[in-house]
């Protein structure tokens, strides 16, 4: 489940208007984890951010679902509003919510994510990055495979 968050955010960050497809996004790591019950966590994620526009750039929303075999899984939201800096290059922290919305089912499908099939898990949401001069982007993802996703990234 982080792996999907750290590709998704960084997919989504990389995307926009003319000016945001300049701005370059690599290195995407997961800087953190922390449970915030027994349900939700916050995970980090940390990118190396080039911004070579003449604006600050900042992800002012992600809302995203996880669905596995069709029924709610996970519910990802921003935490906080990170921004990359004008004509710079930088590492920008990402603060993700993750809540699950049926814990016994990461139970029943195993502790184990790397043996859950890909196949079984598609993202709705989106993802809205805007700038200091007033441009916005809004990149939306309607049951996109986590496959995809994966291949887009590479």
């Amino acid at each position: 489940m982080r792996r999907i968050v750290l590709l998704l955010v960084s997919a989504l960050l990389a995307a926009g208007c003319a000016e945001y497809r300049q701005v370059s996004v690599e290195n995407v790591a997961l800087a953190g984890f922390r449970f915030n019950g027994t349900s939700s966590a916050t995970i980090e994620l940390e990118a190396d951010v080039y911004n070579p526009t003449p604006h600050v750039i900042f992800l002012d929303e992600v809302d995203a679902v996880l669905f596995r075999e069709g029924k709610e899984f996970a519910r990802f939201a921003l935490e906080d509003t990170p921004s990359a800096a004008a004509d710079t290059g930088s590492k920008v922290r990402i603060p993700v919510r993750a809540s699950v919305s049926d814990p016994i089912s990461i139970i029943s499908a195993g502790l184990n994510l790397s043996s859950w099939n890909l196949d079984d898990l598609v993202v709705d949401g989106r993802i809205v990055v805007k700038s200091d001069a007033g441009y916005k982007k809004t990149f939306r993802m309607k049951k996109t495979p986590v496959k995809d996703i994966l291949r887009m990234i590479k």
